[in-house]
């Protein structure tokens, strides 16, 4: 797949990250995640302000267990959305399980993961990922992903999280939109998508995962951040009251399963 573009913010925003990272006493950086890769955790927590840096919100690696350069990706044509809301389209995966809806002027590219021996049966993944008007690839939805990783300590702080309308997992466990920043002892990140609920406490035993189990397999959504995405957690904040921002936000609270 193609390597995902910068994220660029307006010029305001722009003035007023960087009158937040000046001003801020804890710096924060950030790693991306991929598709198919959980949070991996440091052996202990670490301080949440790591040194400084300048950067935006930047491009991000090509997520791990992405398509291999063997599979087609195709653009998905846009639908009117069931709801009518005005601006937005709605994309469902060829399954028919997961959707959600998305801005009308976004695109979105689909990939399916070549076949592989290792694959347990009837696992087939599909990830879209979309980009803005621009052609900047914000976020990364798989659908019937599978693969694991490692988990442990974290010192998270959340940044802003809400329930996902009626998206639950397989044990019934609620799932939410969480925006956080981890310290690990080596591994500082912000990260936005879906989690499991209790992953967005104030004091997670552990830094959990990008996976989540549904009844067709396993749902990652997340959104596409570079290293470092912010310069510090009050730079962060400051996205926040960007159309960007709420965009993404909107998007992952409309992730349905039927």
């Amino acid at each position: 797949m193609n390597k995902p573009k910068l994220i660029f913010l307006s010029a305001a925003l722009a003035a007023v990250v960087g009158l937040s990272a000046c001003g801020a006493p804890g710096q924060a950086g950030q790693s991306g995640q991929g598709a198919s890769q959980s949070s991996a955790a440091g052996s202990q927590a670490a301080s949440s302000s790591p040194p400084a840096s300048t950067s935006s919100p930047a491009q991000s690696a090509t997520p791990t267990g992405s398509p291999s350069a063997s599979a087609t990706p195709s653009v998905a044509k846009p639908t009117p959305s069931p709801d009518g809301s005005a601006g937005l389209t709605s994309f469902t995966f060829p399954d028919g399980h997961v959707s959600f809806s998305y801005p009308k002027n976004w695109t979105i590219r689909v990939e399916k993961t070549a076949p592989s021996a290792n694959r347990p049966p009837g696992v087939d993944p599909v990830q879209a990922v979309l980009a803005d008007e621009t052609g900047n690839e914000l976020l990364a939805i798989t659908s019937n992903a599978y693969g694991g990783g490692a988990s442990g300590p974290v010192l998270r702080t959340v940044i802003d999280n809400a329930p996902v309308p009626g998206l639950k997992d397989t044990s019934g466990g609620q799932l939410d939109f969480g925006f956080a920043f981890d310290s690990f002892a080596d591994h500082p990140e912000f990260h936005m998508g879906i989690r499991r609920s209790r992953e967005f406490e104030p004091s997670p035993e552990s830094s959990g995962s990008t996976f989540v189990p549904m009844a067709n397999g396993l749902l990652d959504a997340h959104v596409l951040f570079d290293t470092p995405a912010f310069p510090s957690i009050d730079a962060a904040k400051a996205w926040m009251a960007t159309e960007q921002y709420l965009e993404l936000k909107r998007l992952l609270l409309s992730v349905k399963y039927q």
